[in-house]
């Protein structure tokens, strides 16, 4: 075997030299390594071609020649900035849910029969645009066009008022059901869109203002049972809408200078459609996957139906951990020396952040069945339910932090095979109509797709660069 001659300066130079700017901003070895292995650099090549035992210690020894050329170095931060938003981020769920206290007395007014079947719909249209929107808008800002990105938000606010007018239109005259049936539709749709605008610039305290009088309007009429109360809880509930929408609109408006030259944003548009596209994509099926396994039950089976409530609730709570992940993830960088130690510490985050959603989520999920049990209207179906629900949400949570490190398709992957055991299972297996065995789908959908989605995030977490 041919000895290995050590690594000279000029070697050293032109190893460096592809890594380009980044190799200079580099604060430690372990970014260095990172930084190689993306190039394909292996621990073989490391000692063949630069005489070092692995890529770690040609890291080591890349670092240091960086440090003794003369070249300017940005100045390093002395902590990342911190994404998470402990309070704030928390009460997303229960403010996305805050319409819910209007519900008895909307379906006093239309009947139950009408209004459920159209808000589902509705609810799945305004999953799919504001989602969209939210991605396209949260890339456009990050490029530094705020004011494009308001048009953006505008854009999908409109597209879902319209698509909810006309499904719920078609429904109305479909099943007979009231004119009313879809100015309720489109309110619904309405607050769930700039709800989320409002969330995308910071301004929980708005919603939640804006919307108290329709929460205490809705609380009245189920003390009170009075139908006049309930015309005016709904109707209370349409003007906090309209000042939801309002805020929003104006928010819009508000960012950037009123000269500041942006492209036009159809050109903008098009340049970010590939990435659009997935999150679409990944938006509907998460839509298709819930909503399909609540929707049969808004009727008849009220037990099963509410036994989800949790998971709304502990929406916020899943972004906030998983913000917290990402805080922590970056500040672990800093802290040690190997890809190997930080994956073994990024799966201990993820298992942390992970327990930490799901006894969240069986809490807030036990509300619900308690009231069940109080009413004796509790069964085994809706404890499985609420179990799958649980399942769901830590799955979501995991998909937080694959989708913050775009793996995007991977996840849409992952929620197709899931798909694949419920409701392609119902419709397949013997007996899979009843409610006992397509819960029973469910929940093995769910713990599937939790399963691949650790697995996923597993491998993801290999790879340094997504966390610094």
């Amino acid at each position: 075997m041919t000895a290995v001659e050590p690594s000279t300066s000029r070697s050293m130079d032109d190893l460096i030299e592809p890594m380009g700017t980044g190799a200079f901003r580099a604060v430690e070895p372990l970014q260095v390594a990172a930084m190689l292995e993306s190039q394909g650099l292996s621990d073989r090549i490391a000692r063949e071609r630069y005489g070092h035992d692995d890529v770690f210690s040609l890291a080591e020894a890349a670092y240091t020649h960086i440090r003794t050329l003369d070249r300017p170095r940005p100045p390093v931060a002395e902590a990342p900035l911190k994404r998470a938003r402990p309070l704030a981020q928390m009460l997303h769920g229960l403010l996305y849910g805050l319409p819910a206290a209007l519900l008895p007395a909307a379906s006093g007014l239309v009947g139950a029969r009408w209004l459920m079947p159209g808000l589902v719909l509705t609810t799945g249209l305004g999953w799919v645009i504001g989602s969209g929107a939210a991605h396209l808008a949260y890339t456009l800002v990050g490029r530094g066009y705020p004011r494009s990105a308001g048009r953006v938000l505008r854009t999908g606010l409109l597209l879902g008022v319209l698509g909810a007018t006309a499904m719920a239109g078609l429904l109305a005259l479909a099943m007979g059901g009231p004119l009313a049936l879809v100015a309720l539709c489109v309110t619904q749709l309405a607050f769930q869109i700039a709800s989320g605008m409002l969330l995308f610039y910071r301004r929980e305290l708005w919603l939640g203002v804006i919307m108290l009088p329709a929460v205490i309007a809705g609380i009245a009429y189920i003390g009170l049972a009075d139908r006049w109360v309930g015309l005016l809880a709904v109707c209370v509930g349409v003007v906090c809408v309209a000042g939801v929408v309002g805020a929003a609109l104006l928010l819009t408006l508000a960012q950037g200078e009123p000269a500041a030259a942006e492209p036009p944003l159809r050109r903008l548009s098009r340049s970010h459609l590939r990435g659009l596209l997935p999150a679409l994509a990944w938006a509907t099926l998460t839509a298709l996957f819930l909503l399909q396994a609540e929707a049969r039950y808004v009727l008849d089976r009220s037990d099963i139906a509410v036994a989800g409530a949790g998971l709304v609730l502990g929406m916020g709570l899943l972004e906030y951990r998983a913000h917290r992940f990402d805080d922590e993830a970056r500040a672990s960088v800093r802290d040690v020396c190997y890809p190997a130690d930080f994956t073994r510490r990024g799966r201990w985050l993820v298992a942390k952040g992970l327990l930490t959603c799901l006894a969240a989520l069986s809490v807030l999920s036990a509300l619900p069945l308690v009231f069940l049990h109080v009413t004796g209207g509790i069964t085994a179906e809706s404890v499985t339910m609420a179990v799958a629900h649980v399942t769901v949400g830590g799955a979501y949570f995991v998909a937080f932090l694959l989708a913050n490190q775009g793996k995007v398709i991977h996840l849409c992957l992952a929620q197709a095979a899931a798909l694949a055991v419920h409701p392609t299972g119902r419709l397949l297996l013997p007996g899979g109509g009843s409610a006992q065995a397509d819960v029973l789908l469910f929940a093995a959908a769910a713990l599937l797709f939790l399963l691949i989605l650790l697995v996923l995030m597993s491998r993801g977490l290999r790879d340094v660069r997504k966390y610094r």
